[in-house]
């Protein structure tokens, strides 16, 4: 089967399924696991501003929005020379990925019709759901149960050691709490967590209320970033010093945003780190994950 998915998340569960060689074409931010990017790219931001500051960055993406614009490309003549069967997207967040509409219009200008599977997790749950989907699209639906029931097992919810409160950052100007599958995942992992709510989108906030929500663990997280790209961003002396102020017990940690941002099989090992800050047992990082502490305080 001929498969193309321009979301991160999904080209993980394609992968993970055991079905990489259906995949020929990708979004340019699908790049897990490595063997995805040397696949030919349909989906590509309109502009590139990675490297700006996080604020430029929201400034940016909340105008364009406002106006209705999208900020993606999908690229219909190599959709025509693709020909895919199968086509994975999402309709859950404009910012993230082309949206259902967009793929429709892009797919009747390639004159092709592949079958649209559009992924909208907003739970844990719905996220091992839609792995279970996407291997029925695929025609192996025993795998999709396989993979969906391990990934359930793994996050199974544990009692809380104590009440430790738990905030997951996933963007830092403004400092936004992450919400959706990203509660569920710390009160799996023992946590409770503060701030965001299951099930729906994550909360703007102000550095004055993470604080005063007294976490006792903060983990920092921001959509998109690396660790190595969170670090950068936490030159800048005022976001470091708003972080360094909240000063919680367990301490600040940043982790690759693939573990919390992507609904995608790596959530389980996102569950798996939270559960390591808090327990401290057992202690080997599952992920991409340094400690605030170990960066040198920026002048």
């Amino acid at each position: 089967m001929r498969v193309v998915s321009v979301l991160p998340s999904a080209t993980e569960i394609v992968s993970a399924l055991g079905h990489s060689r259906d995949l020929v074409g990708r979004s340019a931010e699908c790049d897990h696991p490595d063997s995805v990017r040397s696949l030919p790219v349909v989906m590509a931001p309109r502009r590139w501003d990675s490297d700006a500051p996080s604020g430029a960055i929201d400034a940016r993406v909340t105008a364009a929005r406002g106006r209705g614009e999208s900020l993606y490309t999908l690229d219909a003549e190599l959709l025509r020379e693709l020909q895919p069967e199968l086509l994975l997207t999402q309709d859950l967040c404009g910012v993230c990925s082309v949206t259902g509409p967009e793929v429709d219009a892009a797919c009747a200008t390639a004159e092709v019709r592949p079958a649209i599977v559009s992924l909208t997790p907003r739970s844990l749950g719905d996220v091992w759901d839609s792995i279970e989907t996407v291997a029925t699209a695929l025609q192996d639906p025993d795998a999709g149960v396989r993979l969906a029931e391990e990934l359930r097992a793994r996050t199974q919810r544990r009692e809380s050691p104590g009440g430790l409160r738990v905030a997951v950052l996933e963007w830092l100007d403004p400092p936004i709490v992450a919400g959706l599958w990203t509660p569920e995942m710390i009160t799996a992992a023992g946590g409770v967590p503060v701030g965001a709510s299951a099930r729906v989108p994550g909360v703007r906030t102000e550095w004055a209320q993470v604080a005063r929500e007294r976490p006792d663990l903060v983990v920092v997280s921001p959509c998109s970033f690396t660790v190595e790209r969170t670090r950068r961003e936490l030159s800048d002396p005022v976001l470091r010093t708003a972080l360094d102020r909240i000063s919680p017990s367990l301490g600040t940690y940043i982790a690759d945003e693939a573990y919390f941002s992507r609904p995608g099989p790596r959530l389980a090992d996102g569950v798996d780190l939270v559960r390591h800050l808090i327990s401290r047992e057992d202690w080997r990082p599952p992920m991409p994950v340094r400690p605030l502490e170990d960066m040198e305080v920026p002048t």
